[in-house]
């Protein structure tokens, strides 16, 4: 079986690099654009997904990982809803 697996990003700038963070497999890269980043992020959650298979274990690491299928494609049940930012007071 081939499903389409949706993942989430996170973007984030700083200075002139863009951040894309994949919370599911812990996965981050760099890019000139958000666009770039996302792609290279996208790669290196297909290079863990490619070893992970190779190893006979994407059935097992999927499931254990909380992805089902839904509405043709696996996602995970935990779904991110909102990034927000928050104040916390230091003394420096």
């Amino acid at each position: 079986m081939i499903a389409d697996l949706v993942v989430t990003f996170a973007i984030y700038r700083s200075g002139g690099v863009f951040l894309a963070v994949c919370p599911e497999f812990g996965a981050e890269a760099t890019g000139r654009s958000p666009e770039e980043a996302k792609e290279e992020a996208l790669a290196a959650v297909r290079r863990q997904l490619d070893t992970i298979a190779a190893r006979g274990e994407l059935a097992d690491f999927l499931a254990d990982a909380g992805f089902v299928i839904d509405g043709g494609v696996l996602r995970t049940e935990r779904r991110l809803i909102g990034i927000d930012e928050g104040r916390v007071a230091v003394p420096f």
